[in-house]
């Protein structure tokens, strides 16, 4: 008799029901001391201006926009009409149902289990292009995400947390899925290493104060501790890699132009089952604590190059083009690029390349060259070569996604400013943390194979306070921090593809020397403890910010009200990392019942 394979919903459900009968057993036979807490939360999030998301297919700046372009190659002034695609009018970035469920146990003196269901729910309330999956990710089996997930096309339920702890004296291990959360900057990411980020809920755009709490991916691993004396602790951990998750296509907070196909499987395949290692050594020292970290890891946010489409779809009149396009990295698709003009916008919207970018794709796949398709050696015959494809059909771009494996070092200091008891600067924490990551890998802006190879510095300088201003009001937190990058943004993108202005003839990168960025937040209770106000900023000195107020309202200990909003302000240019969210200005609001 055969047996019907279990679904990985049912999996998930007997593993957590095995779980709970393997506690409840032990609560019974040893009184074990055992708590379920959660919440209920309501998470809209209303567009504040009447920008789409640009990455999206009814997002795009060039649908239904007639242009008239000079090509040399197909004789004098030529009038393309770009996507015949309808546009899109959307009142909100995020229409969302949240549920979690902590389950915490005490066995005895030695062992503490904890487990957190999550489930998040997402309407198609949307007024997307086609049928977009919003959680679906072809990693693990049945498109999940991480090893412990299921989900549908507007659903997904996991554990980002299914661990036992073991403690006894100096020593402490913890073994099952978990989060690693090393650093403490808002923002930025230094010695915070071990994880990649989860960006398919509602991206980076959450309360800052939560330090990337919901985005952090969790994975199996074993992480432990030996506290060798009072001043000395050293730690190590081994975890399953699992990559960063990005947004899907047509989804409200893609990131990636919706021209390109991600081959995500694919590119996962050689890092499937690789395991990440790292140890941290802490240390106190007077006044200043001091802490070591060294991560050989695989680069969770990736890199991205040119890759075969294995489509095979025929150039309209043309028979047999489909048998050469599949060899090469295009495919003919109405979701594709339409014009020079929006190639080489798009290029520098994603920070890449045009020019050399489309060079890439034909020396790199000789299949290309029976087409007809030859390099150009400047910007300008480029898009005249471009617009002669793209009379004939649109073709959509396809790319592969790899995790580099690399070594991370990095140092951090803290130290506590002891002055008089009503001075500013008493308790004053100074924080400074600093990584160096040699031959890292980067994305090429012409998408190439053979990727950008640079070390990499990241540091950062953060001041910390508490201060009472006033009796009346308890104390006021305040944060300012200052982040340096020297090859790549915050987002990981390499500098030599910021600066593109997507102009035909002169729009390619400039590059940059260096990222600098700085961030500033406060937070301040009020008398009763019932409201709080929040306010934060990042800015990029290159001439972007992104600025988030907020404030919260906790009448009693069930219910919570938050409303934040997300102002993205932008120069434009394509040389700062705002740009790319300058569309999702909103106002979220948090509406959560605790049980």
């Amino acid at each position: 008799m055969s047996r019907k394979p279990i679904s990985v919903a049912g999996r998930l459900l007997a593993c957590t029901a095995l779980a709970l009968g393997a506690i409840s057993f032990a609560q019974e036979a040893s009184a074990v001391d055992f708590n379920i807490q959660g919440f209920i939360r309501q998470e809209p999030a209303i567009k504040l201006t009447d920008k789409e998301n640009p990455f999206n297919q009814r997002g795009n700046i060039y649908n239904f926009r007639p242009t008239v372009q000079d090509s040399t190659l197909l004789g004098g002034a030529v009038t393309v009409t770009n996507r015949p695609i309808a546009g899109a009018d959307n009142d909100f970035n995020l229409m969302a149902t949240r549920l979690e469920v902590d389950f915490q146990a005490n066995f005895n003196q030695n062992w503490n289990g904890f487990a957190r269901l999550r489930g998040y729910f997402q309407p198609d309330i949307f007024d997307n292009y086609g049928d977009p999956e919003f959680f679906a990710t072809p990693f693990w089996g049945g498109d999940r995400a991480t090893l412990f997930e299921v989900n549908g096309k507007n659903y997904m339920m996991d554990m980002p947390a299914f661990y036992a702890d073991y403690s006894d004296g100096p020593l402490w291990l913890r073994f099952g899925n978990q989060q690693i959360a090393w650093g403490e900057s808002l923002f930025f990411r230094v010695l915070d290493v071990p994880n990649g980020l989860d960006l398919r809920r509602h991206l980076l755009l959450d309360l800052v104060a939560e330090e990337f709490a919901d985005e952090r991916v969790s994975s199996p691993g074993v992480r432990g501790s030996y506290r060798v004396s009072n001043n000395l602790e050293i730690e190590a951990f081994t975890q399953l890699f699992n990559p960063s998750i990005l947004a899907n296509p047509d989804t409200p907070y893609n990131v990636i132009p919706s021209q390109f196909t991600i081959h995500q499987k694919e590119g996962f395949k050689d890092a499937r089952g690789a395991m990440n290692v790292g140890t941290r050594v802490q240390a106190q020292f007077g006044d200043v604590a001091v802490q070591a970290i060294a991560v050989n890891r695989r680069n969770p946010d990736g890199v991205f190059h040119w890759t075969e489409s294995g489509v095979n779809r025929d150039i309209p009149g043309i028979p047999g083009s489909g048998f050469v396009l599949m060899n090469t990295p295009f495919e003919v698709s109405d979701t594709g690029v339409y014009s020079a003009a929006e190639w080489f916008t798009y290029a520098g919207m994603a920070r890449l390349n045009g020019l050399t970018g489309f060079n890439a794709a034909i020396n790199e796949f000789p299949a290309t060259a029976l087409l007809g398709a030859v390099p150009m050696p400047n910007q300008t015959l480029a898009a005249s070569e471009l617009d002669l494809f793209f009379q004939l059909s649109p073709l959509r771009g396809h790319i592969t996604r790899i995790y580099p494996r690399e070594s991370i070092f990095g140092l951090g200091a803290n130290y506590i400013v002891k002055a008089g008891p009503e001075s500013f600067f008493d308790q004053l924490v100074i924080r400074s943390e600093l990584t160096y990551t040699p031959n890292k890998k980067f994305t090429s802006p012409d998408l190439s194979r053979s990727l950008i190879e640079e070390d990499e510095y990241v540091a950062s300088l953060v001041f910390e306070k508490y201060h009472r201003f006033t009796q009346e009001f308890p104390a006021t937190f305040m944060v300012l921090q200052y982040l340096h990058k020297s090859e790549s943004d915050l987002f990981g993108r390499h500098l030599s593809g910021m600066g593109a202005t997507g102009d035909r003839t002169t729009g390619l990168p400039t590059g940059e020397s260096s990222f600098n960025a700085v961030a500033f937040a406060v937070q301040q209770p009020f008398p009763n403890l019932i409201w709080r106000a929040d306010f934060s900023v990042l800015y990029d000195v290159r001439g972007g910010a992104l600025i988030q107020p907020g404030l919260r309202w906790k009448p009693n200990e069930a219910w919570t009200a938050e409303v934040f909003a997300n102002i993205a302000l932008s120069d434009g240019g394509n040389d700062d990392i705002i740009s790319t969210i300058d569309w999702a200005d909103e106002l979220a609001f948090r509406i959560t019942y605790q049980f």
